[in-house]
């Protein structure tokens, strides 16, 4: 135990190095030994980075399966003020194994709140979520929906597209629950 504890201080010692070989073997060591505590300094990597290395670390976020990281990510994303940094870590969500379904309101909350892309990113790991969903998350989803449409007269049309895509989503979730949802054009 203390030995993994060791190795594991001293990779993140390596990872925080701008060499790429440096970084990419400080990755490897993270996927071995699986510790997500990790991952808020993998996070804080990407905000400034080459993008070789920003790649290697997409690509290590996406393939985490361990359901606790979840929470991590969650996190990360509700206290995270930077757009294009939110952005790089909902790319990983998207391509994630991971299933993020129960997060369904969220995503929404951000995909409203935030710009295009990141709505669009949003869109995306929405549209890769199986179901079935929680009757009350997908009634937080719509009363999200309804006070975007209601607070969001001056968004761009390509934003609002997205938005009426997500509502589309969720309407087709539950067509039980009265879902007037469409986002007038």
């Amino acid at each position: 135990m203390q030995q993994k504890k060791v190795k594991l201080t001293a990779a993140l010692k390596q990872f925080e190095s701008d060499n790429e070989t440096d970084v990419l073997s400080a990755l490897k060591i993270f996927e071995q030994q699986g510790d997500i505590s990790i991952l808020p300094s993998v996070f804080e990597k990407l905000r400034s980075c080459e993008l070789t290395i920003e790649k290697a670390i997409l690509g290590f976020l996406s393939d985490i399966q361990k359901v606790e990281a979840k929470t991590i990510f969650i996190q990360f994303l509700s206290e995270e003020k930077e757009q294009a940094l939110r952005q790089k870590v909902l790319t990983s969500i998207w391509n994630s194994k991971l299933t993020y379904d129960e997060h369904l309101p969220f995503f929404v909350m951000l995909a409203s709140t935030g710009d295009f892309m990141q709505s669009l990113e949003c869109l995306t790991i929405i549209e890769n979520m199986q179901g079935p969903f929680a009757e009350h998350e997908l009634l937080e989803s719509q009363l999200l929906l309804k006070e975007y449409v209601e607070e969001a007269t001056h968004e761009d049309e390509q934003k609002r597209q997205i938005m009426s895509e997500i509502a589309w989503f969720i309407k087709e979730q539950n067509e039980g629950i009265d879902a007037d949802l469409l986002i007038e054009d």
